[in-house]
């Protein structure tokens, strides 16, 4: 029987309109080459950021250094301004997670997010559709560690057979199917919405 449905958050519950690297773009005013070129060499800063081992100032400092380009312009202000104005969710699947409270079942969040973007999602009541929340800046933990899932199982007080496990990012999925949970790949709200269902009702009937 399903018990709890988690959720990753971007892509899943808020719409992702551009991408952090699109603002990064913006922020150093990069071109397409130095932009790839950044990816590759600041990987290690966005696990140290995501995992909550590095504050904003430090983040930016460290990044600036990184790919060898001055800040003009105050990167944390200008970052946090621009998650903020594409800052919407999924109606499909806001209203689906209205009903699933009704019917009791548990919610949770268990998503990969830097600091600010949690504040911002906070600011906007984004998690308050959920019974736990479970960020990988105040766990430690970031998809796809196994410890990650792990913690939110145990937390939830729930067996991984009695869970749903949602992600836009395929590779997320397979340590929750491994743990024994059912899983459902992201790709429109639609999809998201109807599949989920599908599950519980064939779980549940069993």
């Amino acid at each position: 029987m399903i018990k709890a449905i988690i959720f990753d958050y971007n892509g899943v519950v808020k719409k992702i309109n551009k991408y952090f690297f699109d603002d990064v773009e913006l922020i150093f005013s990069l071109s397409a080459e130095e932009k790839e070129n950044a990816k590759k060499v600041t990987r290690d800063l966005f696990e140290q950021f995501d995992k909550g081992l590095l504050d904003e100032d430090s983040f930016w400092l460290k990044f600036s250094q990184r790919i060898n380009k001055s800040m003009q312009v105050n990167a944390k202000e200008l970052a946090r301004k621009l998650f903020n104005e594409h800052f919407e969710l999924y109606e499909e699947v806001v209203n689906m997670l209205k009903n699933l409270k009704t019917d009791r079942y548990v919610t949770a969040v268990l998503s990969d997010t830097f600091p600010y973007m949690a504040d911002i999602i906070r600011e906007h009541n984004g998690y308050d559709y959920f019974d736990k929340v479970y960020l990988s800046c105040e766990v430690g933990f970031v998809k796809p560690q196994k410890e990650f899932y792990e913690l939110a199982v145990k937390d939830l007080a729930v067996l991984p057979s009695e869970c749903i496990f949602i992600d836009d990012n395929e590779d997320n999925l397979l340590p929750a199917e491994k743990l024994g949970m059912k899983t459902v790949l992201a790709k429109k709200p639609e999809q998201i919405v109807k599949d989920i269902w599908a599950i519980i009702k064939l779980e549940n009937e069993v």
